[in-house]
């Protein structure tokens, strides 16, 4: 298997909302970056990719994951997660914070949440293992 390498210009076809006036291409290196802490992309990954053979599972997750965190990146400073509620006479606003890294963390954006639901495959006992040998009790 191979390794996925980013092209923002293909990330961006694929996710044109994510234009470069908004977000710049070393922002999305830096997003793809912290997906691959996320989901390992070397030979050794449990999910698949091979371009050559049309099995582009890992680059699908990893840009999956790329969307999810570039969409939290360009949330307002300050915002800690998604809007929960908010009221317009004398303005109050309020944010739902994940309490854990697991599907919470990911239920905060469409594009997490299709992750979430794509690596399940890839995910034994709720976690997701990055090596292909893992010990059953944690």
């Amino acid at each position: 298997m191979a390794v996925v390498v980013f092209d923002p210009a293909a990330f961006r076809e694929a996710y044109p909302r994510f234009s470069s006036e908004l977000i710049s291409d070393a922002q999305l290196e830096q997003a793809f970056d912290l997906a691959c802490l996320l989901l390992d992309n070397t030979d050794a990954s449990p999910v698949p990719y091979d371009p050559e053979r049309g099995i582009l599972i890992r680059r699908t997750l990893l840009w999956l994951l790329v969307c999810h965190i570039a969409t939290m990146a360009l949330w307002p400073s300050g915002q800690g997660g998604p809007l929960s509620s908010a009221t317009e006479g004398s303005v109050s606003v309020s944010f739902s914070l994940p309490q854990n890294i697991g599907k919470a963390y990911y239920s905060q954006t469409p594009c997490g949440q299709t992750f979430w639901q794509a690596v399940q495959p890839y995910v034994v006992g709720g976690r997701y293992y990055a090596v292909r040998h893992w010990h059953p009790w944690g």
